[in-house]
């Protein structure tokens, strides 16, 4: 099942705007993709919870999305974006 992309919604709408455009068009974008086709290809962010999950992004691992799934709207919605790189 594919899940449609909500958007960035909070903290992630000010960090994208921070992010250098190879990493926003690139490794960033690779990995929404794959997670609108796998969502649960993540970690919860916290233990017992499914929702919100935790998944990185970039050659090394220099970046972590925190994103929410709505299963019954078949949605994800990143909410924080971090990058180290």
């Amino acid at each position: 099942m594919t899940h449609k992309f909500d958007g960035f919604h909070g903290r992630a709408l000010y960090e994208l705007n921070g992010l250098p455009e190879d990493v926003r068009n690139g490794p960033l974008l690779k990995r929404l993709l794959q997670l609108l086709e796998d969502p649960w290809d993540a970690v919860p962010e916290r233990p017992g919870q499914s929702a919100v999950r935790v998944a990185f992004f970039g050659s090394d691992d220099q970046g972590m999305l925190t994103f929410v799934v709505h299963e019954q709207t078949e949605t994800l919605r990143i909410i924080d974006i971090l990058w180290a790189g």
